[in-house]
């Protein structure tokens, strides 16, 4: 990367850990706009770590995604999704069996093709699901009702296959709806060359943030306190454990 900036952007200049350590260690004023592109990357580079995870059906690194994706949501005061997922680390590692752990943490991926990289989550194959289901309800017209509805619900999976059957037959593809991006090298070289520009990710003291951010924080997880943080744990595993505590 590197060596592609310094070939192609004759204002490129490269930084070197040592001094961007020896500048933040001996600096007393923070720089806000680059403690904003700074987290920008490291949180663009989780999410696109979650995205691989889910693609090559890697339980394992999703679980562990889990538990930085914890300090996220509690350190920014999402109480609800940190819930969540502690309840999933505590299923997966002290309430369910050893079978049902395994196959809670690898039974989230969906891959119709076969193939590396080619999972999607079971959440999004439900949607997609649902998709179909809905518009086979609206074909029913008049007959709607509960009973008409479910019969075609518990049909569904079958449905599909008659459907992708017939589609091959009649070597019909359904269109792939991407949104498309004009000029998006042209796009991409536009935003490496502000950002070289203004030297986003060299540290410099005292500078200021963009107006929408203007005290923005060096750190990505920020705001914890990690006692208290130990003790909301501690309340809610105790609560769990005596909602599911086994019978001996």
């Amino acid at each position: 990367m590197a060596r592609h900036l310094q070939d192609n952007h004759s204002n490129y200049t490269a930084v070197e850990t040592s001094d961007l350590q020896e500048e933040e260690c001996g600096s007393t004023k923070p720089d806000f706009k680059f403690n904003y592109h700074q987290n920008k990357l490291v949180f663009g580079l989780l999410l696109f770590d979650f995205n691989d995870a889910v693609r090559e059906g890697d339980g394992e690194r999703l679980l562990d995604l889990y538990k930085l994706a914890l300090l996220l949501y509690h350190s920014e005061g999402h109480t609800k999704y940190a819930c969540i997922v502690l309840l999933h680390l505590v299923k997966v590692l002290v309430v369910l069996s050893e079978f049902e752990a395994h196959r809670l943490k690898w039974n989230r991926f969906y891959n119709k093709y076969g193939g590396k990289g080619n999972n999607i989550s079971l959440d999004l194959k439900k949607e997609q699901q649902n998709k179909v289901l809905k518009t086979f309800w609206r074909a029913l017209g008049a007959n709607i009702n509960e009973n008409n509805g479910a019969r075609v619900a518990h049909a569904l999976e079958p449905l599909e296959t008659i459907m992708e059957s017939v589609n091959a037959d009649c070597n019909y593809s359904s269109r792939t709806r991407k949104r498309s991006v004009p000029n998006q090298e042209q796009c991409i070289e536009q935003i490496v060359d502000d950002f070289i520009k203004e030297n986003v990710f060299r540290f410099t003291e005292g500078r200021e943030g963009h107006s929408s951010f203007p005290k923005f924080s060096g750190k990505l997880l920020r705001d914890i306190d990690y006692r208290e943080l130990h003790c909301w744990m501690n309340e809610h595993i105790k609560l769990w454990g005596s909602i599911y505590e086994r019978p001996e």
